[in-house]
């Protein structure tokens, strides 16, 4: 068994939503930072989080990973936020973050492996949920 890791830069932005834009948060922004940095090299993903307690308190994460994930990190800054600001009412605070993501072990497994019973389609939209604490 061998253990894997990452190394990445996060951009962490933690924002209040206007009152009558925070209902198009989470389903507006993730596709749109996906869709304008989707292609830009060293873009690892993102998360949009908001708040279970108040709906306006939104925090947005943009990943960066490579060697020079710093300095893509820093050069996409102005996007992210030009993405947010039709969102934005108040901005609380910008990060950015140096991360360590161990992965999963990695364990040796056989090269065809038994097909799953559920149709691939019915896999690709089922949603999965992350708990950050």
């Amino acid at each position: 068994m061998c253990y894997t890791s990452s190394r990445i830069t996060a951009l962490s932005i933690e924002f209040v939503a206007k009152p009558n834009e925070a209902h198009k948060v989470h389903a507006a922004l993730p596709a749109a930072i996906d869709g304008a940095l989707g292609e830009v090299a060293g873009f690892a993903g993102s998360f949009v989080m908001i708040a279970n307690h108040e709906a306006r308190l939104v925090t947005v994460v943009t990943l960066w990973s490579g060697e020079d994930r710093m300095q893509r990190c820093h050069e996409n800054v102005r996007w992210v936020r030009a993405l947010l600001a039709p969102y934005l009412d108040r901005c609380l605070r910008v990060q950015t973050l140096a991360a360590y993501v161990p992965a999963a072990p990695q364990i040796s497994q056989p090269f065809e492996q038994p097909c799953s019973e559920e149709p691939f389609e019915t896999r690709l939209h089922e949603e999965q949920s992350l708990c950050i604490a």
